[in-house]
């Protein structure tokens, strides 16, 4: 038997799955940026806007609240990428954490209107918080893992690494969501705030003024 995709429209090339699931995403994106609410969003509106009836809508998505985690996992890849210059680079600490930071931040105001949505989903549905607390702790582990290999290293303060792990990581998800989402202050303020906060909490004066 043969699967048939079942697109309500029939362009000149049809779309793969990927691209279909991925013009879901995008239409997702550009309601929410629209300010459409999440609460008020149909099924069949966001089909409408990725090109797709509400049938074919569900050959590739359960619910909208699917295609909310599939925005957010892909937004959560481009986080790590971020957050992989301080915890795979080489260089002096303080720099790898501006380098870090400043990338994280970036991406969240690329696309604050999706994480906004997902902060807020998650605190009346229970499913949608358990996943995205889990891309959260995700990095909390990256995070942990770091501060012990800067403790074996001799750079880091006296401190629990999981522990501060989940404050760190936590704090930037929170301090992104209220001072740039819902304040609108500057990205540049914020991202500077938030790096004197993680390194001279996590590193000696000595090993910062060193830059090692």
């Amino acid at each position: 038997m043969v699967n048939v995709d079942p697109q309500s429209s029939s362009p000149s090339r049809r779309r793969n799955r990927r691209e279909v699931e991925s013009d879901v995403r995008a239409a997702l994106l550009r309601l929410l940026s629209e300010g459409k609410p999440f609460k008020d969003l149909t099924v069949d509106e966001l089909a409408r806007a990725a090109g797709l009836s509400r049938t074919a809508f569900y050959f590739y998505f359960p619910g909208k609240n699917q295609v909310l985690m599939a925005a957010a996992s892909e937004i959560a890849e481009e986080y790590h990428a971020e957050a992989d210059r301080w915890w795979s680079g080489e260089g002096p600490p303080e720099q790898l954490v501006r380098e870090a930071l400043e990338g994280v931040v970036e991406a969240y105001v690329r696309h604050q209107a999706v994480l906004r949505t997902s902060i807020e989903v998650a605190t009346y549905d229970p499913e949608f918080a358990t996943f995205y607390n889990g891309l959260l702790e995700r990095f909390v582990t990256a995070t942990a893992e770091q501060l012990r290999r800067d403790r074996s290293a001799g750079r880091l303060r006296a401190l629990d690494p999981l522990t501060v792990a989940q404050a760190l990581v936590w704090m930037v998800e929170r301090t992104n969501h209220q001072l740039i989402g819902i304040q609108g202050r500057p990205p540049e303020e914020v991202v500077e705030a938030i790096i004197q906060v993680w390194v001279h909490a996590l590193y000696p004066d000595s090993v910062v003024s060193a830059g090692t």
